[in-house]
């Protein structure tokens, strides 16, 4: 179709150029206002592009830890296996309600200007009181919750022990009779405080410890991060789970918390038996209950069993929907935060910002509940001031999460916690 007949007819053809070249900036920046208009959408939105770019042409299963960044918003089509969910019934989000002064605590304009923080939400109750993306990112993009994932079987946990199916006090092989050394004489409570002294040891493998590294990237080949090959599923691995080396006994005795993901999937084994209903059930039912506005995706293992320690993805207001659940039984949270300082495992505030415990596969403190995540991941709920906190980062650093990293963010949620109670205290909604 030619869009200037029949008047070119009867123009030169250097007329018709000047007219069309003309018309192709007009439309330009008609389609450039649109879609910056469709994008922006609310005005609590704020946003930079610059979006990160890949020194390779593919990523996949192989190479994409080698380009984290950019294979931390890829996984669900990276991971082998994958389960996902796309919610009937939306949750509902009120995104005019903008909080401008949580712009301007320091801690949270830190990390609003930091490079690798490419999405911040914060919620309180259903308003959207805070939301940032950068890097070319928006309220539509998958990232990767790594670690946060674990709280799933915070609340897994918690509804098995309320129909009676297991006590915290249970030993692990109860259920998993064949399970390895490396857990046999432990309790529920044990791995749900990260209180176990076996030969999969997260924070020694960071470090360089060849063995640890050894079998952290078989457990990351287990739960898709790596290739499996050998189609080696979580059941399988926790029967060759050994004592600690250099240990002869696996009891935890150091007086903090002994980070280990395997831990988690263990967890998540015993619940899947003591309950009679396949772990996978019981994720995606869960999944249905954050009320996602996009596809929320759990990776698998082979056999199907959902890696509950670390593959959640979802969008970053779908990570805010979710965190909602980890408060939904505000006396529940109480009970657990009092059992926390005298059951769980001490995590320090120099790797928390405050003093924390871990228990029940989630970190406690006065100011709520939640988890961190490798590559600088968080979730943070405070069932005070009914607040979410959900926060993506993308580290290309040679640790995934440095610590003073994990730092910031915990500093800036507490920040947050702090003068959302503070508002509340003095009346303001």
């Amino acid at each position: 179709m030619n869009i200037l007949s029949p008047v070119s007819k009867s123009l030169s053809n250097k007329s018709r150029e000047v007219i069309m070249t003309l018309i192709k900036r007009k439309l330009a920046l008609v389609l450039g206002t649109a879609l910056i208009t469709g994008s922006l959408q609310a005005a609590s939105i704020s946003i930079e592009n610059t979006a990160p770019l890949s020194n390779q042409s593919i990523i996949n299963i192989d190479n994409w830890q080698q380009q984290r960044a950019a294979g931390l918003d890829k996984l669900e089509k990276i991971m082998p296996n994958v389960m996902s969910v796309n919610a009937q019934d939306v949750y509902p989000l009120e995104y005019q309600a903008t909080h401008y002064d949580l712009y301007e605590i320091p801690s949270v304009k830190r990390l609003i200007d930091h490079p690798a923080v490419a999405s911040i939400v914060v919620t309180k109750g259903n308003e959207v009181i805070l939301e940032h993306y950068k890097n070319g990112y928006d309220r539509a993009s998958v990232f990767s919750a790594q670690s946060s994932t674990k709280t799933i079987m915070y609340m897994l946990l918690n509804k098995a022990l309320k129909k009676g199916a297991l006590s915290m006090d249970d030993k692990v092989e109860r259920y998993l009779p064949d399970v390895g050394p490396g857990f046999r004489g432990r309790t529920i409570g044990n791995l749900a405080a990260m209180a176990v002294n076996h030969n999969v040891a997260e924070l020694a493998a960071y470090l360089g410890d060849k063995q640890a590294e050894e079998m952290f990237d078989r457990d990351e080949q287990v739960i898709g991060l790596r290739r499996n090959d050998d189609r080696e599923t979580t059941a399988q691995f926790v029967k060759e789970i050994d004592i600690a080396p250099g240990s002869t006994s696996n009891e935890w005795t150091k007086g903090h918390a002994n980070y280990a993901s395997i831990n988690t999937a263990t967890l998540g084994l015993i619940v899947e038996k003591a309950t009679g209903v396949p772990l996978q059930t019981q994720v995606r039912n869960l999944m249905h209950r954050i009320g996602g506005q996009h596809t929320v995706h759990m990776g698998t293992d082979y056999a199907g069993y959902p890696s509950v320690s670390a593959s959640m993805l979802a969008s970053t207001v779908d990570f805010a929907r979710y965190g909602r659940l980890l408060i939904e039984d505000k006396k529940q949270y109480e009970n657990d935060l009092e059992a926390a300082k005298q059951n769980g495992e001490f995590v320090p505030a120099e790797w928390h910002y405050v003093d924390s415990y871990y228990y029940k596969s989630a970190i406690f403190n006065d100011y709520g509940i939640g988890h961190g995540g490798w590559a600088g991941q968080l979730i943070w709920a405070d069932p005070q001031s009914d607040t979410v906190v959900a926060i993506y980062s993308q580290m290309n650093a040679k640790l995934p999460n440095p610590s003073s990293h994990h730092y910031k963010l915990n500093n800036a949620v507490i920040d947050v916690v702090k003068q959302l109670r503070a508002d509340q205290a003095h009346g303001q909604k």
